[in-house]
């Protein structure tokens, strides 16, 4: 598959979940070539062809990491298919914040805080740091409070 099939932003996006696995599997050199390529496809990302986040969402569930699951099949790449299926996880929760947060507002978060796990993305809102990802098992010492 060529990328001229795919717009900037999803080529962005593409380049930074695949270089938050290589940071995850310890492959900085490949990271950060990667994060270098994102910015290369950020700065030519045009402020109309900006989407709204739901939107990008729906677009990855719906399509996108069925094409990338097809790929790292393709390849025989075990590493792809487990970032797949992180990933699909995470971006559901993700929408379910969203939607959540669409109904609910600021009170989503009172007297909470928001947790994400810096190794797959995974979005946690609670009094405190979960123990453990549920989706990566990474530790406590992963998470970022926002």
């Amino acid at each position: 598959m060529s990328l001229e099939n795919y717009s900037d932003q999803t080529l962005v996006a593409i380049c930074s979940n695949l270089a938050k696995a290589c940071e995850k599997q310890t492959r900085s050199e490949q990271a950060s070539l990667l994060k270098e390529v994102e910015s290369f496809f950020q700065k030519r990302v045009k402020a109309d062809e900006k989407k709204d986040l739901t939107s990008m969402i729906e677009d990855d569930l719906t399509d996108g990491y069925e094409k990338v699951w097809a790929l790292g099949e393709k390849q025989k790449e075990r590493g792809v298919l487990r970032c797949v299926t992180w990933g699909k996880k995470v971006t559901a929760i993700q929408k379910s914040v969203l939607s959540r947060y669409e109904k609910q507002g600021a009170s989503l978060l009172e007297d909470n805080n928001l947790f994400v796990c810096d190794a797959c993305g995974f979005i946690a809102i609670g009094k405190d740091f979960p123990v453990v990802c549920p989706i990566c098992k990474a530790p406590t010492s992963r998470f970022v409070k926002y």
